[in-house]
């Protein structure tokens, strides 16, 4: 689990793989109070060719990074991991 301080602004990277193969097209990624399920996806943020989300003004907690990939006809919604917000 990684953990960050409240006041933290930072690049999260995110790899995100749908059949074993890694994309960057089509994704849209959500980070949710982790009891919760995603609700409103925002695009990526790319950094150093690298899809990801920008870690910032999150209240104390834990968080599920989940990641929404665009594939006609098929949509899948993945559990990219959890953080910690302190």
């Amino acid at each position: 689990m990684t953990s960050y301080e409240r006041e933290t602004v930072e690049f999260q990277p995110v790899t995100v793989t749908v059949n074993g193969q890694p994309v960057t097209t089509g994704v849209t990624f959500c980070i949710a109070p982790q009891a919760e399920r995603p609700v409103t996806y925002t695009p990526p943020v790319t950094l150093g060719g690298s899809i990801g989300v920008m870690i910032q003004g999150l209240t104390p907690g834990g968080y599920r990074i989940w990641a929404k990939v665009d594939s006609n006809p098929e949509q899948p919604v993945i559990n990219c991991g959890f953080i910690s917000i302190t």
